[in-house]
């Protein structure tokens, strides 16, 4: 994998949080940051791969790719698609009418709550999930981006008891009647769906 510049800034940028949560476990809770991500690792990224199939996060395929540049923009266009919706949704004076101010009041607390609560996750989750997630994706990603660089995606057509099957190219849209069964269109939780496997087999066999 080449690198240009900007590449080995964020390889670096994602070495020092590795660094720093090492110092921050170590320190504070008396725990390696790998042993804790061993132990948890495996339930954060099965998580990670149910929330790529409920928010089309699969679209995001810098979120698997190998060149840590791509995969840091991917994180804050992650980040900053949240923070835009975050200001759409929550402009009082565009929101339709509701009855009854006290409950105006109580949805607009629990909302301040949940986007607070989301702002906590989100730096949880750059601080100490996503610089070693972005090593087992370097190493166990390559099926989806192997997948991703396929020109041609397979369709499958059910006939009675017979099943038909072509190619098209991969910008070509589906006839109808038929299924893209190309594992390209959910490339992100093909990749989760991976580190949560092996994640699970390295406690299992430690």
């Amino acid at each position: 994998m080449k690198l240009h510049k900007k590449g080995w800034f964020w390889f670096l940028v994602i070495l020092a949080l590795i660094a720093l949560d090492q110092f921050i476990f170590t320190f504070f809770f008396k725990t390696s940051y790998f042993e804790w991500y061993r132990k948890n690792g495996s339930l954060i990224s099965a998580v990670f791969a149910l929330v790529s199939l409920t928010w089309e996060l699969n679209k995001n395929t810098g979120l698997i790719s190998a060149n840590p540049r791509h995969y840091a923009g991917a994180i804050q266009q992650l980040i900053g698609a949240q923070i835009n919706a975050f200001g759409i949704i929550g402009k009082a004076k565009e929101r339709k009418a509701q009855e009854g101010l006290e409950y105006v009041f109580f949805d607009n607390l629990v909302f301040f709550a949940f986007v607070l609560s989301l702002i906590l996750l989100n730096v949880f989750w750059v601080v100490l999930i996503v610089p070693l997630q972005y090593f087992l994706i370097l190493l166990l990603g390559g099926p989806a981006r192997i997948y991703l660089s396929a020109p041609r995606k397979a369709l499958i057509q059910f006939e009675g008891t017979q099943l038909n099957h072509q190619e098209i190219p991969r910008e070509a849209e589906t006839p109808k009647g038929w299924m893209d069964i190309s594992i390209a269109n959910k490339p992100v939780t093909l990749t989760y769906g991976i580190i949560t496997l092996t994640l699970l087999a390295i406690g299992y066999l430690l």
